[in-house]
């Protein structure tokens, strides 16, 4: 009965940010939750109204620690390779929260130029253009190249296919870097 009276929505949204990080999105259902937390599916139903809604709330939590993890690493100075080192070592770090966001229906973007959009990426831009003397266009361009290659190590990486340490990681984006701002 104590647990009953512990469970909030803070506390099932952690139970499932944990589930989802070591089983998967799929892995997200009212059972297999519930079986994690070690209550029946009934409490669940009490705080929330829907497995629906509790998804929408773990979405927004690992968006939330995705935003986290990649403040505490982004270097204004450096904001583009130091963006795309993050969104690699996220990828690395916490295979299934990516998979959950950036490989899975979840993913708001439905055209490459949405890509732009995320608050992270508008001030990379801006950063680019600020530094480098572009222009807007030029810096968009610089911006999705690099975040593309940045994107297909991070899928390879989330997904199991290939295995590179953080030093690695960097080595290769920075001299992709380095070869597009020339």
């Amino acid at each position: 009965m104590a647990k009953a009276l512990a469970l909030t929505k803070e506390n099932i949204v952690k139970s499932a940010v944990k589930l989802v990080n070591s089983e998967g999105w799929e892995a997200l259902n009212a059972r297999g939750l519930a079986k994690h937390i070690g209550i029946s599916t009934k409490p669940l139903y009490r705080i929330y109204g829907s497995m629906d809604e509790i998804k929408d709330d773990v979405l927004a939590e690992i968006y939330h620690q995705y935003d986290e993890f990649i403040n505490s690493k982004i270097d204004s100075k450096k904001a583009l390779i130091t963006l795309c080192i993050a969104y690699v070592e996220f990828a690395n770090d916490y295979k299934n929260l990516f998979i959950s966001l950036f490989l899975s229906d979840n993913l708001k973007w439905k055209k490459i130029e949405d890509v732009f959009d995320e608050k992270w990426n508008q001030s990379t831009i801006i950063n680019l253009v600020n530094k480098h003397s572009f222009s807007f266009e030029e810096a968009k361009e610089l911006f999705l190249n690099m975040w593309l290659y940045s994107n297909g190590l991070a899928t390879l990486i989330a997904t199991n296919q290939i295995k590179l340490d953080e030093e690695k990681i960097m080595i290769r984006l920075v001299k992709v870097y380095k070869s597009l701002v020339k």
